[in-house]
């Protein structure tokens, strides 16, 4: 059985609760599809699979990374490019048959790159949004079980509708067109967050918005700061007001952001990726202060690995991060459709075995 109560413990670092929960925030269509034994069609589809995988909330889209994915569906159903669409290079699902394709980010100039394109932009409308779909699964759910809006982007979606040079560029020109778009998507999210509270089955808010290479920031701190926070702090107080949690997800390595964010109101961050952050010493500094949710290596484990191998990961990070409280395992990023299923099911299995507290320590 679900148990959001259980999960809410861990990511506001209220102590160590009964077990450490599963996190993810994507999984592939191909991946539920195998679980369930048929296709992932509807949002009770989506809820089944999560609550019968074992997670304790169902992960759902909105804000401009969903406006980004139904754009990008329309262009491949019409033949477009990705280049076309100006898009970011990831994988998506695309609507809820949970059909695929792979987009690439514009490098050059994207769909705004001056004052007249940002005004004559096609701004998504808010009451469009799938806000029946929270409604349905707050019908559908076991009191016990929640849900969580997956909220973004605010800086990754302005320099994907910019283009990533024209927005490099813009900021060495004092960032006079890449402002006036992060303010607009930063009302854009806090307009929808309003909504998304009204709903009581929303259990947390989770932010994504990539903020850094494996190596660096992506740009420098004072940006973020002065253009970006605002927003994501805005957007903290109204969830905090509800008492819920906030959860930050970005890949790469961040570091230096860290108590920026949590000034934002943070009280989680996902997916802590190995190659870039060391988790052992995130767990050190900032135990107590804010739960760590991911780090099982996509990279190598989960996909290169054998399901030995992906249980004995599993089993290190619980005996390393879990004591305490403040960790939820999951991927270091997300379960992608080239993840081996068997993978998948081992790093669900082994948080099962290894997750009970009190954590063995041997």
């Amino acid at each position: 059985m679900p148990d959001f109560a259980n999960c809410r413990r861990a990511l506001l670092c209220q102590g160590e609760p009964e077990r450490v929960p599963a996190v993810e925030f994507h999984i592939d269509a191909a991946i539920k599809a195998r679980f369930l034994g048929r296709s992932v069609k509807t949002i009770e589809d989506d809820a089944e699979f999560y609550l019968r995988a074992g997670y304790d909330f169902v992960p759902i889209l909105f804000g401009m990374r969903r406006t980004i994915v139904e754009r990008a569906a329309r262009a491949a159903e019409a033949g477009q490019s990705a280049g076309h669409m100006k898009l970011s290079r990831a994988r998506y699902d695309v609507n809820r048959a949970q059909q695929s394709t792979r987009l690439w980010a514009e490098e050059g100039a994207g769909l705004i790159t001056d004052r007249a394109s940002l005004d004559d932009f096609d701004w998504p409308d808010l009451e469009a949004y799938n806000y029946h779909d929270v409604a349905r699964l707050g019908e559908i759910l076991p009191r016990e079980a929640k849900v969580v809006p997956v909220i973004g982007y605010i800086f990754a979606a302005g320099w994907m509708l910019m283009g990533f040079e024209r927005f490099c560029l813009d900021l060495a020109e004092g960032a006079p067109i890449a402002a006036r778009v992060m303010r607009k998507l930063g009302e854009l999210h806090v307009a929808v967050v309003e909504r998304l509270l009204d709903f009581d089955c929303v259990g947390a808010v989770c932010m994504p918005d990539d903020l850094a290479y494996k190596t660096s920031l992506m740009v420098r701190p004072a940006f973020y700061r002065e253009h970006v926070f605002p927003w994501h702090r805005r957007i903290g107080e109204l969830v905090r007001r509800k008492g819920l949690p906030y959860l930050f997800h970005s890949d790469g390595r961040y570091v230096e952001l860290i108590d920026d964010l949590i000034e934002c109101g943070y009280r989680a961050i996902h997916p802590c990726e190995p190659a870039s952050m060391d988790i052992v010493e995130l767990k050190r500094r900032y135990g107590g202060r804010l739960c760590l949710c991911g780090n099982i290596n996509l990279d190598s484990t989960l996909t290169l690995g054998t399901p030995e191998d992906v249980d004995r990961e599993v089993r290190e990070r619980i005996r390393t991060l879990a004591p305490g409280g403040g960790y939820c395992c999951g991927s270091s990023n997300s379960v992608t459709e080239y993840v081996p299923f068997e993978n998948y099911l081992a790093m669900l299995e082994a948080t099962r075995k290894y997750g009970r507290y009190p954590i063995r320590l041997d």
